[in-house]
């Protein structure tokens, strides 16, 4: 008998560009791979898709055409040229009339940046000529006039992306399966967004988290500029910005994870060279997040917030005054050698809130199978405590049964990994190794077009 998740959404979270099909087998994370995923989320009963950021990255330095692979180094709004399909309709004049008037709040801006860093060869506004760099308004008529046919190719192609994501987003919506997106916390300083609001940007002091006893990674250095939330007559401006990206993103998902929650609380800022002078900042607190909150109720967009690491307690105040879903990650059950044992936060699966969304690993950890071949028979047995079940000799068999007490859990969203369902080790991230050039991260990619991959063993989970 097919169980009832009536209430219980089930989906999977993959990023689009790890995506191949069959139809285009040379052009990874093409959207027409993302209708043919949402095929494959009928057939096997799942009700959601969490695809991670969409945007164009920044480019590499010293580079003009090779991007960062990183989607959290993004240009925040808008949809990365490499996800077109050639396959796939094009909108005509009256689609791509109406998505300009929709989108006038940044499209302009975006297109002449794309031009501008197309002409320059860099997106690094900050060694553009002075007048551009600090947009003096006869200049900006100037170039947007001497670019006026590479800026206008930028909005007919974010037309033509957004009509093709269109297509997704009407198909998921026909077949009752629920988008997921993410909202970065940070922004790159190669940004749209932080050239036309510079002035809302510490630019000489990066984002990233300092070493400590709860630093599950280390220490990281993300290197994007920091809010100016100490000057208190900016914070109403940076608050308008958190939604204008919101709204956008409104307009592609159902849902949307708030990236590093906590960052409105506390926040790091890193020194490049003395870690010892890195220091954690207070931010505004829930005078920041609440409006912001308020503004995705008034869009009707569904929120849930990474609520993972210390210094929580602000926060997770304020998600539960708004019933704001947290999230519970399987991988963080075990505590780091220092704090051996089971973390109270992700013990006993069976046991997790309902307003939660529960996984079992994420885009930033090993995947189920490559954790659980790194542990002792002792862990795994720790862990088997947690979902009421044994170890045995077979860690597939075990990473099945975990995933299905993760699916069986009170939460009312559970997302799994593509590579959990195929327990499979190919790893997304691994957090504070970014390299600037030739980043080995977020190269992910499936080894099967979305048209092989499995039915059964999914429907199995399911009934």
């Amino acid at each position: 008998m097919k169980k009832n998740y009536i209430s219980k959404i089930v989906g999977t979270s993959v990023p689009l560009s790890a995506l191949t099909t069959k139809t285009e087998p040379q052009r990874p994370g093409s959207f027409s791979a993302g209708l043919t995923l949402i095929d494959w989320l009928e057939k096997t009963h799942q009700k959601a898709w969490q695809l991670l950021p969409l945007h164009e990255t920044q480019l590499e330095p010293n580079s003009a055409t090779q991007h960062v692979s990183s989607p959290y180094k993004s240009y925040g709004i808008g949809l990365d040229p490499r996800f077109i399909s050639e396959t796939l309709s094009k909108p005509n004049q009256t689609d791509l009339n109406q998505f300009y008037n929709s989108q006038q709040d940044w499209l302009n801006d975006y297109a002449l940046f794309c031009a501008l860093r197309d002409f320059f060869g860099a997106d690094n506004w900050t060694e553009w000529e002075t007048p551009l760099r600090t947009r003096d308004k006869e200049t900006l008529i100037k170039w947007q006039k001497k670019l006026a046919h590479q800026v206008e190719k930028h909005r007919q192609e974010q037309g033509r992306l957004h009509y093709q994501y269109s297509l997704i987003r009407n198909r998921a919506r026909q077949r009752e399966i629920l988008l997921v997106g993410d909202l970065a916390f940070y922004l790159p300083v190669n940004s749209p967004l932080v050239w036309v609001n510079q002035h809302l940007f510490n630019l000489t002091q990066v984002s990233g988290l300092p070493n400590g006893p709860r630093a599950h990674f280390g220490r990281q250095i993300w290197g994007h500029p920091l809010y100016l939330w100490q000057k208190t007559e900016r914070q109403k401006q940076i608050i308008e910005l958190f939604k204008l990206r919101l709204t956008y993103l409104a307009g592609l998902f159902d849902w949307v994870r708030l990236d590093h929650a906590k960052g409105f609380y506390f926040y790091g800022a890193m020194n490049l060279t003395d870690p010892a002078k890195d220091k954690v900042k207070i931010g505004p607190g829930s005078k920041a997040l609440k409006p912001i909150l308020d503004h995705c109720r008034k869009i009707s967009l569904k929120i849930f917030a990474e609520d993972s690491g210390d210094k929580l307690k602000g926060l997770r105040k304020t998600l539960t005054e708004y019933k704001i879903p947290g999230i519970r990650i399987f991988r963080y059950s075990l505590m780091t050698i220092k704090q051996p044992g089971i973390h109270p936060r992700y013990a006993r699966v069976a046991k997790y809130p309902k307003n939660c969304l529960a996984t079992s690993t994420t885009h930033d950890t090993e995947t189920l199978m490559g954790y659980l071949n790194k542990l002792t028979m002792k862990q795994c047995q720790q862990l088997a405590l947690q979902v009421k079940t044994e170890v045995g000799p077979d860690r597939q068999v075990f990473a099945q049964r975990i995933r299905q007490a993760i699916i069986d859990s009170p939460a009312f969203i559970s997302l799994i990994p593509v590579q959990d369902w195929l327990l499979t080790t190919g790893r997304i991230n691994v957090p504070g190794t970014e390299t600037e050039s030739n980043d080995p991260n977020w190269r992910y990619q499936l080894k099967i077009p979305v048209e092989e991959l499995p039915i059964k063993p999914i429907l199995t989970a399911m009934t």
